[in-house]
This record gives C-alpha cells, structure tokens and sequence, in this order.
C-alpha cells in the first residue's frame, strides 16, 4: 500500500466505493503531496535523481521541481494507489510486485510516450497460483486490454495494429524443445513487439503484396515454468505461488468487479492524455538506473517515468521493487543456464587473492559445492574447457610451486564475471530473496 490507500475490502457497496475510489483519484496534486511530505518528511529533488539514477531518497519540493521538468499541476496524484488497492482486492503477489504492477496498468495508457515497453511475465511452478486472475484484473485496468489463448501469429500481428495490451494465459506451450513453425512465428511476433517501430511484413491478398504490420505494444504473460529465454529477457518477472490459508482475497465476479474497476480506468485514461507529454520528457531525461543490468533498465523506464509525474514521492519504493524483482530474474537466468551457473560457481571457489589455479584443483572443489550438479554431470577438464570457452576464458600452462601443469588464470575470469554474472559477480541470495520478497499468491 502506499502513504494514501484506498481500502476497497470493508465497503459492501459498490456505487459508494466507486465513487470514492473516483474522488480520491481525483484530489488534487498540491494538496496530496504537502500530505504526504508532511508525513513522510521526504528529502532530495526529482531533477536531481532523475540525473543521478540514484532513487532512495523521494524528491522534497515535489510541485516546483514537477514546474522545472515542465510537469503541469493535474489532479490524478491518488491514480496509481487506487489501482494498486483495486489488485491489491482480488490478487496475492509478492509483496515487491503490486506497486509495480499498478504503475505497468497505468502505463499501458501511454506506450508511444517511451521507446520500448516491458512485458510482464507471471510465473509459477504448478497450475492454481492466481496467475489467470491476475490477467482477468489487468483487463479490466489496462488499455484496450485483450486477454486469451493459443493466438496465432496471423491474429497477433493482425490484432496489434491498433496496440492493445495483450494479456495471454498459458504461454508455457512457447517453450517446447522443439517449437513448431507456428511457435516460432509468435515468439518472432512477441519478441519484436519490444520495442517501439517494430514491425513484421507479411504478404497480404489478393495481390500479395508485402505489408509491414506493427507490432509494439504492451504485453503480460501467464506460464507455468519458464518462457523462452528470448521472451522472458523483455520481462520483468513476478513469481507466484499457491496461497496459504490465512491469506484471503475478495470473490472475483466479473461483472461487480468491471463495475468497481470502471472509475479507476476512467481516471487512467483521463491521467494518460494529460500527462503523455510529461511522461515522455520525464522518459528522455532520466539517466541510466545504475542499480539495475542493462536490460533490466530498459524495461523499467517506461514505469520510473510514470511514477514520477504519477507518484514522485514513491520513487524510493519503486527502486527498492525494481531491485527485488529483477535479482530474482537474475539468480533464475543463472540457474536455469548451465554454463553461466559454471561460471557463478567457478567465482565462487576462487580463493581470495589467488591469481592462478589449477584445473585439478578448480574441478575438485566445484564437485565439492553441495548440491551442485558437477559431480552428476562428470566434469572433466575438457568439458570445463569447453563450457568456459564461449564466455573467453581458455586454459593454459600456468607454473606452481611444484610443477608447470594446465590452469587458468584470475585475470582471464574477472573480464566474464563482470560481464556475466549480477552485482559484479556476486549472486543474489536467491533463498533469502524467496523468503523475503517472493510472496505467496491467491487462487486462479
């Protein structure tokens, strides 16, 4: 929740919570961020963090330096909290990916504002994770929001002309070993659609003339598994479980749900054409988010700007999110790649201040690692040679104490540790992370 909720759980009437979910929504800016600033005794200043790509600290003077960005004062400061409380009423996420999600809704009103839009991806080991019902809430939140199966390519790209948020279920089919050319038509659809220009030409009747469809636009999958490593590097990562019994959501029915969703989406796009223009000088400004992968800074842009003009005061908060969210991807990418969880592992035996080991050694104490899968896998030194060879490392003669044997050196490691690995080398604590930031979720 944020420093304002709105809670849509103890009214049992849905005009009334309507109506106050739209006053709300409606404040005016001025007044609800002396509020908050009062209350939160915030510090620092939007240009100043915006330059800097450090974000801990909220902005102080939030209404003059709105003025120096070329923010016009709205009255839509309450927005990104009434759809955070309205997900917040059916949904059970990690606690890390609610605000996010909020400020994903309200930035689907205005993707041509940035130059590549992220996925979302919703993930779960087994089926009845609240998965689907996540999917059925951003339908009713998102713009032109269309939500289904199994869609070809031909309807994808056919479909994406007039940029929809697309909100597909069961996206783990994308994944098989072996995709079928219609697979691998939607994934070509899919991964394109990133980014903002993209198109696919295709041949259209009578004359088969070659058309290039667009495909750019907003998209949220639903998967058990994992998605195609193409698919799930545009993402940003939610990963769900099945709920626990003390933990309890409001009955989703279609339509009391549409009803009450419908104020806070009108006041989304009402907030999305006046503040377009803000969004996107916010979106050029802003520097590099120095806290985050490349890749995972170019997906969370397009949000940093949105909650700027939409919630500056939660910039903090969505840093800390953003951090979350994407070491759990990261740990994820590593485990589910050998080779790079090779490399983690090799960093991780290294001795302090070592410049030099042999192969002997390095194999003996990586089939040491409890729980590694080197033992199983039978490593040798050619196949640690080979599996360290694409990311440049490469053997050598090297001279010990005793004898000149085969070894590597430190200084040909640290290149691809810097490259490869997250937080200059060092994994995130993927257990602590589960516990801390990977929640538990409702029912499907």
């Amino acid at each position: 929740m944020g420093d304002f909720p709105i809670d849509l759980d103890t009214s049992t009437d849905a005009e009334r919570q309507a109506a106050e979910i739209r006053v709300r929504a409606k404040r005016k800016a001025g007044e609800l961020l002396a509020e908050i600033q009062k209350a939160k005794g915030t510090r620092g200043n939007i240009q100043q963090v915006l330059s800097s790509g450090n974000l801990t600290e909220p902005p102080e003077d939030t209404t003059q330096t709105l003025a120096d960005l070329g923010i016009s004062k709205h009255q839509f400061s309450g927005v990104i909290t009434s759809v955070e409380s309205f997900i917040r009423r059916f949904c059970i996420l990690p606690d890390a990916a609610y605000f996010p999600l909020a400020t994903w809704a309200a930035a689907t009103h205005l993707p041509d504002a940035f130059d590549a839009f992220p996925y979302i991806a919703l993930l779960s080991p087994a089926k009845r994770c609240g998965k689907t019902r996540v999917l059925e809430v951003l339908e009713l939140l998102t713009s032109k929001a269309w939500r289904g199966t199994s869609a070809t390519s031909a309807a994808l790209f056919r479909m994406m002309e007039d940029v929809p948020t697309l909100l597909l279920d069961e996206v783990e089919a994308l994944g098989n070993s072996k995709p079928s050319e219609g697979t691998q038509a939607v994934l070509a659809v899919l991964n394109a659609g990133h980014r903002k220009g993209a198109t696919i030409p295709r041949c259209v009747p009578p004359d088969f003339a070659v058309r290039n469809f667009p495909v750019y636009g907003p998209k949220a999958f639903a998967a058990i598994g994992t998605l195609p490593d193409t698919l799930a590097d545009r993402c940003i990562h939610v990963t769900m479980q099945r709920k626990t019994p003390s933990q309890t959501v409001d009955r989703f029915l279609q339509g009391r749900a549409k009803a009450d969703a419908e104020p806070i989406r009108e006041s989304l796009v009402e907030w999305a054409e006046t503040c377009q223009e803000s969004v996107r000088r916010v979106y050029e400004k802003m520097a590099d988010l120095k806290f985050l992968s490349d890749r995972d800074a170019d997906l969370w842009m397009p949000l940093f700007a949105v909650c700027t003009v939409a919630a500056p005061e939660r910039l903090g908060e969505l840093q800390q999110c953003a951090v979350a969210l994407s070491g759990a991807k990261a740990a994820g990418d590593v485990e589910d790649s050998l080779p790079l969880k090779l490399l983690a592992d090799v960093q991780k035996v290294w001795p302090t201040g070592a410049d030099r080991m042999t192969t002997a050694t390095l194999l003996q104490r990586l089939k040491e690692i409890a729980e590694s899968p080197w033992a199983a896998h039978d490593l040798n030194a050619n196949r640690l040679s080979a599996m360290l060879r694409p990311f440049g490392i490469a053997s050598r003669q090297i001279r010990t104490e005793n004898e000149n044997v085969k070894g590597y050196m430190r200084a040909g490691m640290s290149e691809a540790f810097s490259r490869y690995l997250p937080q200059n080398g060092a994994l995130p604590e993927t257990s602590e992370t589960t516990r801390v930031n990977i929640g538990e979720s409702g029912d499907s």
